[in-house]
């Protein structure tokens, strides 16, 4: 009768909060990384005092990086378009050496190549056609900026009770498991051990891989006297957890602005210190940190991310390794319960 009422209960929640799940995921995530915190806290005051002091800094956590962006990120971004504005409104100059020889490549093409005038066209119409739909797309985005918030601002405010609902009441959801699954106490604590140690690895891969990819990206611009270079290493740093692209987002077209407005020299040296130092610190520092908590072979993370990414989009980043560490441990006890079964 218990396990009914305890599968009853899990039933009804699951019906209210299913059109929340990713929101309900993302904070079970952060209260399995988060709970060691809440009993620190619980332990040296009182209960009421500990869920207050774990809200405010939960908020903290969640408000301090939107605030960044707000404050210093999206200024500089804009100021930033209106310069590569201005410089393709002007006719796009390039230095002469670069026209030179972009001159006498087109010339040795065309002259060598049949037809080669009506590629080129073609392959003009097609590129504008490109940057159009880009730039389209990106005025959509801004447009719809309003609406969009507003469904950000409820999301960040469910994840954050849900979290501190998870965190405070964890003990009572051991209780409702246990009685599914009674005289499993230890499979149970190995789960959540699992969880958090999961949770830890993809926190610090999506937070300080990121935070040290954005310091190399700003070193390098710094190296190369690019204006401003503590703030495009600081949007490098939340460019990094977009999948494929990363820091390239940053890197990439301010060496092609160097290559178009300086020198070719700075812009080589830039591209091979983004794609060598930059891109290269994420490919060995990422799956390292991953796999200090998650026991795959890094094959298998990164097609559980790729996977998540295209069923659950962002939050795939963090859902496919948590996903991945979960099913492992699935059939590992799997695996443990055979054997005792067999024993017995």
């Amino acid at each position: 009768m218990a396990r009914c009422l305890a599968v009853v209960a899990i039933s009804i929640w699951f019906t209210l909060l299913s059109p929340y799940l990713t929101s309900v995921f993302i904070a079970a995530v952060t209260a399995a990384l988060t709970l060691p915190v809440y009993r620190w806290l619980r332990a040296r005051m009182a209960k009421t005092s500990a869920i207050a002091f774990f809200s405010v800094g939960l908020v903290i956590c969640v408000a301090t990086p939107i605030t960044i962006v707000i404050v210093m990120v999206v200024p500089q971004a804009l100021e930033g378009a209106k310069r590569l504005s201005a410089w393709w409104q002007n006719g796009h100059p390039i230095p002469p050496a670069i026209a030179y020889y972009a001159g006498e490549a087109y010339r040795l093409f065309v002259e060598n190549v049949p037809n080669a005038t009506e590629y080129l066209d073609k392959l003009e119409n097609d590129f504008n056609m490109v940057v159009n739909a880009l730039i389209k797309n990106i005025l959509s985005k801004g447009l719809n900026l309003a609406g969009d918030t507003m469904g950000m601002v409820w999301s960040i405010f469910l994840f954050i009770v849900f979290t501190c609902l998870i965190v405070v009441y964890a003990p009572s959801i051991r209780r409702v498991v246990l009685q599914i699954l009674p005289q499993h106490d230890d499979m149970v604590d190995r789960f959540v051990a699992v969880l958090h140690n999961a949770s830890r690895s993809v926190f610090i891969s999506i937070v300080f891989v990121p935070i040290i990819q954005g310091t190399l990206t700003g070193l390098g611009l710094r190296f190369l006297d690019v204006p401003d270079p503590a703030f495009w290493g600081l949007l490098a740093v939340f460019c990094a957890v977009i999948p494929l692209a990363g820091t390239a987002i940053v890197w990439l077209p301010i060496t092609v602005y160097l290559g178009a407005t300086q020198s070719l020299a700075s812009a080589l040296m830039l591209l091979a210190w983004g794609s060598v130092v930059v891109a290269g610190s994420d490919n060995l520092l990422r799956p390292y940190f991953l796999k200090t908590g998650i026991e795959v072979s890094m094959v298998v993370l990164l097609l559980s991310i790729v996977c998540s990414l295209a069923v659950f989009g962002a939050v795939g980043i963090i859902a496919g390794p948590v996903m991945v560490a979960m099913a492992r441990q699935s059939m590992v006890e799997s695996e443990l319960l055979s054997r005792c079964h067999g024993k017995s």
